[in-house]
């Protein structure tokens, strides 16, 4: 039989852990909150989602984190906004322009197929060019007069 009347009543443990000092609670405490930070972001990314602004002005008003990017529809235009900010946080945006395709996109042009002579042609070709070279080289029949004869 115990002791002590039984009342709902523990009784007292022997030992407790040792308390943690505070520069080691402190510790604890800086490194919780990156933990955290860091899961939010993973599962951020997992998931994504659209973020509608009213205006361009709110597309840069919106913040974004360091080294992140964001897509911003505008809810009352056809137009996206990409965020983004650089290691730093400074932010950048770039605007597109949303427009409906009305048709099918046009291919670009095919390049033409090379076609080669065939070896008659080329045969042709270089006899009418013989002939013509003969008939520049040959001699002409014709007597030229110099200056000197022209004088007299």
């Amino acid at each position: 039989m115990p002791a002590y009347p039984y009342y709902g009543y523990q009784p007292y443990q022997m030992y407790q852990p040792p308390m943690a000092d505070q520069l080691t609670q402190l510790r604890q405490q800086q490194y919780q909150p990156i933990q955290n930070q860091q899961f939010q972001t993973q599962q951020n990314a997992n998931s994504p989602s659209i973020v509608w602004v009213q205006s361009e002005q709110e597309a840069l008003n919106y913040l974004v984190a360091p080294n992140s990017a964001v897509t911003l529809w505008d809810s009352n235009s056809p137009v996206v906004y990409l965020k983004q900010a650089d290691a730093s946080g400074k932010p950048s945006m770039k605007i597109y322009d949303l427009v409906e395709r009305t048709q099918r996109p046009v291919q670009a042009p095919q390049a033409p197929a090379i076609e080669y002579a065939p070896l008659s042609r080329l045969e042709a070709l270089e006899a009418r060019l013989n002939e013509l070279t003969a008939t520049k080289e040959a001699p002409r029949a014709t007597k030229k007069t110099t200056t000197k004869e022209d004088t007299e």
